[in-house]
């Protein structure tokens, strides 16, 4: 398993099976501190990213904890199911995400100078021609496919829900003094409810997941554009994240790009 968190730009990029994938990640031009991680597990199909919250070092917490801890447990759980029809391996990624929240609280609560971290979290899962989009916060994941974009989480905010409402226009999104506040994370002391999607894949799709580092900076009209020019994950990777720090590197910036050859 490959599992990163660190403040300087990454180079991973593998072949595994159906599939090839890149990912990159760095600090940003303002941040001191890195509070993303990343973690990859090709062979099984799945891939995490994480941004962490909380103040000084407890980002850093709670985003290495779930890295290292939420893979295996979705493994587990998958090869504990009786079922492998979507439906039961949805059911199982949301008991595990669930779960995790649990024990990021219980962590934060015990260490001292902890208490209140939490992180943002997307989940992709590629299997038995399928792929599992789960996400807690606003951390996202897209599908590119031929020749569109378009966005499978869910954002857990306070400006989606104004938006969705139609208390705001989409101009008025970035801008609004609501941007960036989440109303689920993992950590969340009264439980979350993940958003947990899955659909059929087909040869060539490409899926970004991503950290509001990205998402902030750069929009979709640009992203979309990258995954399309660059047929190489791993440079598509370090493209956006090159581009977040183009457009001012406000926060750390994380990207993982997948390639489903089929």
């Amino acid at each position: 398993m490959v599992i990163t968190l660190t403040d300087e730009a990454n180079n991973v990029a593998q072949v595994s099976g159906p599939l090839r994938w890149g990912a990159a990640t760095d600090i940003g031009k303002v941040r001191e501190e890195t509070q993303d991680g990343f973690a990859a597990e090709p062979e099984a199909g799945l891939f995490v990213v994480i941004d962490g919250m909380g103040g000084h070092r407890g980002g850093q917490v709670a985003a290495q904890m779930i890295a290292q801890d939420l893979p295996p447990a979705i493994e587990l759980a998958i090869d504990h199911l009786r079922s492998r029809r979507p439906r039961s391996i949805r059911r199982a990624l949301k008991r595990v995400i669930s779960q995790q929240n649990r024990h990021v609280h219980l962590e934060g609560d015990s260490e001292s100078g902890y208490v209140g971290m939490g992180a943002t979290l997307v989940v992709v899962l590629l299997l038995a021609g399928r792929v599992y989009v789960a996400n807690v916060g606003d951390s996202r994941v897209y599908r590119w496919r031929a020749g569109r974009l378009r966005q499978l989480s869910v954002d857990h905010s306070v400006v989606s829900e104004l938006l969705e409402a139609g208390h705001i226009t989409s101009d008025e999104v970035h801008t609004h003094d609501a941007l960036g506040v989440v109303t689920q994370y993992m950590g969340m002391p009264e439980g979350i409810e993940p958003s947990v999607r899955s659909l059929v894949l087909a040869p060539g799709d490409r899926f970004l997941l991503c950290t509001d580092g990205l998402t902030d900076m750069v929009d979709e009209g640009r992203i979309s554009e990258t995954l399309e020019l660059e047929a190489d994950p791993q440079v598509a990777a370090k493209a956006l994240v090159a581009a977040a720090n183009n457009a001012g590197g406000h926060d750390n910036v994380t990207t993982i790009v997948v390639h489903w050859k089929g």
